[in-house]
């Protein structure tokens, strides 16, 4: 009677009733979370480390654009050169490197000190995203604890039609869970149309599980045995017809108010941002830059464009989409990392500012000035609206 979830954490741990303890098998936090960890670690009596399981990334704010920033960078290297704690600075976000690096696979349990962390499920794995006092303990143990949760399972059929992407697909599901409604859940993806995407694909699927308050996501995977009992039971069952979407867009200010493109055509916008963990791998800025080859920018909009890996971006050097960005006007942003996704460097939006974004969240402040406000969309909505000065379906150019 098992779900996937469970399945897994009975392979790999011990379960007691609700509660379970489980190995990890690598343990990932980024310049934001590590310095708090390291902090946390320094004060435990006994420091030892399981360092072959720890990988630490520089992404969220890279190159530092404060002193703050540049402190706790210099803390974290220091730390990892004198644990040899393998380390990756301006490489690229960290979900999408830890998968691209093989870092992660199918039916490993993975801890990071990132909300977004259940990501790996795109591959197989069981992620939970931890505080960073969490994350300094399982430096030390290699181990971690849990309640079994209850699991919600996902279904996607169909082919979707021309203008819809796996973005849509997920603003779909968040919009009809809500942001709370996999409060304490696992959600568990499975269906035709999410079979035939590779993981990188799937990312926007993946991550935003999160802004449905998702305690991790999973997509079955049959070749590792990853798939429930017949008899397994979900506290909740979701069904998407994806040949039945058309463009979607979150609008302020939560992930689950979300509308057609087409309700909200005709709004202007001051910034489009392409890039992140949800929306910057190499299907991201092909969709992209197929919308905006031989055509401008409007030159009153701040587009910004950032792959999400180095390796990402060398792709895309190569395959040229780099000079259509660049031609089109856009303003293309290395180093690979988030960007302007925390409102922290590279395209923080100030009073009265108007962004569509490819990330994950809306809320007020996420990307700077609590009086701006953020659309999440599809590089492809993203991408069309650069092109218009303001919100428009996608589909007129595809």
């Amino acid at each position: 009677m098992s779900t996937v979830i469970e399945k897994l954490i009975e392979r790999r741990g011990a379960r007691q009733g609700d509660f379970a303890i489980v190995p990890v098998d690598k343990i990932m936090s980024h310049d934001q979370t590590t310095p708090l960890a390291v902090e946390a670690f320094e004060k435990f009596e006994a420091k030892s480390l399981k360092r072959d399981r720890l990988v630490i990334v520089f992404d969220h704010i890279v190159p530092p654009s404060s002193i703050e920033a540049a402190d706790n960078q210099r803390l974290v290297r220091d730390f990892c050169r004198k644990h040899g704690i393998t380390l990756f600075q301006g490489e690229g976000i960290c979900h999408t490197l830890m998968i691209e690096k093989g870092l992660v696979k199918a039916g490993d349990i993975v801890v990071g000190g990132d909300s977004h962390t259940p990501v790996y499920g795109v591959v197989g794995a069981l992620a939970l995203g931890m505080g960073s006092t969490d994350i300094a303990a399982c430096w030390q143990t290699g181990e971690t604890w849990l309640e079994v949760p209850e699991s919600i399972l996902i279904r996607v059929v169909g082919e979707p039609p021309t203008g819809v992407f796996p973005k849509d697909i997920a603003l779909a599901y968040v919009h009809k869970l809500g942001i709370s409604g996999s409060q304490d859940a696992v959600i568990e993806f499975t269906g035709e149309t999410l079979e035939r995407l590779d993981p990188y694909e799937r990312m926007p699927v993946g991550i935003m599980a999160t802004e449905c308050g998702a305690v991790t996501e999973i997509f079955w995977n049959k070749e590792r045995n990853l798939i429930p009992d017949r008899d397994a039971e979900y506290c909740d069952t979701l069904e998407i017809d994806s040949s039945r979407l058309e463009p979607l867009i979150a609008c302020p200010h939560k992930p689950d108010n979300v509308k057609t493109v087409r309700e909200v055509e005709g709004r202007d916008v001051d910034q489009v941002f392409i890039g992140s963990c949800t929306n910057g791998t190499i299907h991201d800025l092909r969709v992209a830059a197929s919308i905006l080859n031989g055509r401008r920018v409007d030159r009153y909009v701040r587009t910004i464009i950032i792959p999400a890996t180095a390796s990402v971006y060398r792709q895309a050097l190569q395959e040229g989409l780099v000079e259509t960005f660049l031609r089109s006007g856009a303003i293309f942003c290395l180093p690979a990392g988030c960007g302007p996704c925390i409102g922290r460097h590279m395209g923080v939006l100030g009073s009265g500012d108007v962004c569509l974004s490819t990330t994950n969240r809306n809320y007020q402040g996420r990307m700077g000035s609590p009086k701006a406000e953020v659309y999440l969309a599809s590089p492809a909505t993203a991408a069309a609206t650069a092109i218009d000065g303001k919100i428009v379906d996608p589909r007129r150019y595809l």
